[in-house]
């Protein structure tokens, strides 16, 4: 995809015309990517599509030069199709943008090396980045982080603090083209502050990331209990300041709680999300953490409708086990589950509870407190999907998986939180990447539960089923034997851009699930794929559950629930739903193979 040598300044006005999109692309399932000429375009498009809210639009998520759309269902595609080829204008009028001061301390590691690539000294990119106006063009990556594109610059500025002599004899407008690093770093702290193609901006939590770095702050981009959440929302005027290791590099907070009550806020949500407080109705503690296992998350549907802002949809890695888990309680297919990785993991019942398994296999040991009632030691296929009864004091062991890698576990009236730890942005899910949500259970926490409306009886567990005949299509055997998984896959939105060949060899390569492999993505080692000559350097575009994304390296890698909401690798294909549900289960050493869905 090409690129302007320089991007027109983002002074939005978005009652004007609507322009079709240069090219519409199928994204997964239910999903559209719509391209535009520029970022000015994109944005008008998703205010007049945010204004008519249609019902079957589940997300709408802003890129430089494209729009993501998530539908409902597959029957909605062509609707959607439709609607962005025939867009009123959005009749909302917007105020001015505001503006933000942020403080930088030019210490960054790749600061010498981003200078020599844009043929300067470090000092004279100190003065050309302060000197130059940002605007804040669509959120991603991580909840605050914001894509920050330059307008025209000032004549540099000399602020009285700085630790670092300004070169005013350099011109303050460079192209500020920087490539990603070849190889990302798994871990970026907050508060760096970066570069990677044409874009700047602000890591607002430590994360894994591929930009140049070359400062820091501490700016306070992300808040929960904040509305809106983000500070830096699109039409932001974003203006750094060089500042000295030893002073304060960002505004009071009163002060960035005041800039992002007034800041513009575009796209707009699809309607407004509830609080983070509990729910109104009682959640007693019923189940205490004994032993909390290698990684054990409250998990639901998450938080589908934020992706702009940087916020992922998140929720249970394998939707179907939660569904048949919450079924075998009597749960509604959407309470929250605990998701358990690998196993093993101990819980005590403080009152008369109904739990049932689902996802991986694991043996599962009910230990009585009434000394008059037998304990039960249950094979894996006893206890799949089946209710189990506990009373007060007695014990749930689950030993380590021996087919797959998640356990989930439902409670009949659905999990409520951790303790009096409730949802956040409207969901319990636990989001690895941007650690949004309760945190992993520790030993000596109190599962919370709501009124339990499901059924009185629970049967005694049945004699084990054969095993052949139980055993879902998600979940892996563990020995060495195992077959490969065959994932399900829609080719695009990039395929053309990598290549027939590339598709071909995505598709006839067998894979295998690297040991780095977790919710933020399903790394695969393999035959490496060609990647696009520019693959280091294109504009940012929405990601989504079960992209396949293509780095450098050419080593694919699937994104899973806790993805970064935008990237700048192509994307050569996207898993279906039930393809995520089998990549969840997947430990490493597994094999698969892609195959296009049907």
């Amino acid at each position: 995809m090409s690129r302007d040598p320089a991007p027109r300044p983002l002074r939005l006005d978005r009652t004007g015309r609507v322009d079709p999109p240069l090219a519409v692309h199928r994204a997964g399932e239910a999903a559209l990517l719509a391209e535009y000429p520029d970022t000015r375009d994109v944005l008008v498009a998703a205010a007049a599509v945010s204004e008519l809210a249609p019902p079957h639009l589940l997300d709408l998520v802003p890129a430089e030069r494209t729009l993501l759309l998530v539908g409902a269902a597959a029957r909605d595609l062509s609707a959607l199709a439709a609607l962005l080829h025939d867009l009123p204008p959005a009749t909302s009028q917007d105020g001015a943008a505001a503006e933000v001061t942020v403080g930088v301390i030019y210490d960054g590691e790749d600061l010498a090396e981003v200078a020599e690539l844009l043929g300067m000294s470090p000092a004279a990119l100190i003065a050309a980045h302060s000197a130059t106006t940002w605007t804040a063009a669509f959120g991603g990556f991580a909840p605050g982080f914001s894509y920050l594109l330059p307008d025209t610059p000032a004549e540099p500025a000399r602020p009285a603090d700085t630790a670092q002599p300004i070169d005013t004899a350099q011109p303050a407008g460079p192209p500020w083209e920087v490539p990603r690093r070849v190889e990302p770093r798994t871990a970026v702290p907050a508060g760096a502050v970066g570069l990677a193609a044409r874009y700047c901006g602000i890591y607002p939590r430590p994360s894994p990331g591929g930009w140049q770095l070359i400062g820091r702050s501490d700016a306070a981009l992300f808040d929960p209990e904040r509305e809106p959440p983000a500070l830096l929302t699109p039409g932001t005027r974003v203006h750094f300041a060089p500042q000295r290791a030893t002073a304060r590099t960002s505004l009071p907070a009163s002060t960035f709680a005041q800039v992002a009550r007034e800041a513009v806020a575009v796209p707009g949500r699809l309607g407004r999300r509830r609080s983070a407080a509990m729910p109104s109705d009682p959640a007693l503690p019923v189940l205490e953490v004994l032993l909390p296992g290698p990684r054990s998350l409250l998990e639901d549907t998450g938080r589908p409708g934020r992706a702009a802002s940087g916020v992922s949809s998140s929720g249970a890695f394998d939707r179907g086990a939660m569904l048949r888990a919450n079924l075998a309680v009597g749960n509604p297919a959407s309470a929250a589950v605990l998701e358990i990785m690998a196993g093993p993991l101990q819980l005590r019942a403080r009152a008369a509870v109904v739990v049932a398994l689902s996802g991986a296999r694991a043996i599962v040991g009910l230990h009585r407190a009434d000394a008059d009632s037998a304990d039960l030691e249950l094979d894996p296929e006893q206890s799949h999907e089946q209710p189990l009864a506990l009373d007060a004091g007695d014990r749930l062991e689950l030993g380590a998986v021996t087919e797959g890698l998640r356990l989930v576990l439902a409670v009949r009236g659905g999990l409520r939180g951790v303790g009096t730890t409730g949802a956040v942005l409207g969901s319990l899910s636990h989001d690895t990447l941007s650690t949004l949500g309760p945190a992993p259970l520790a030993a000596g926490d109190l599962l919370t539960v709501g009124p339990q409306q499901g059924l009185d009886a629970v049967p005694t567990p049945a004699p084990a089923p054969d095993p052949a005949a139980a055993r879902g299509s998600a979940v892996i055997a563990v020995d060495d034997a195992a077959p490969s998984l065959e994932i399900p896959v829609h080719a695009g939105p990039r395929d053309a851009l990598l290549g027939a060949p590339a598709l071909d060899q995505l598709l006839s390569t067998t894979w295998t699930v690297r040991p780095d492999s977790d919710r933020v993505g399903v790394r695969l080692d393999g035959d490496p794929l060609t990647p696009p000559a520019d693959s280091g350097s294109r504009a940012s575009e929405p990601m989504m559950p079960g992209a396949i994304q293509v780095p450098p390296s050419g080593l694919p890698v699937v994104f899973g629930p806790d993805h970064p909401t935008t990237g700048g690798y192509p994307v050569i294909a996207v898993a279906t739903r039930v393809g995520l549900d089998q990549l969840s289960q997947a430990r490493a050493g597994t094999t698969l193979r892609f195959l296009l869905a049907k």
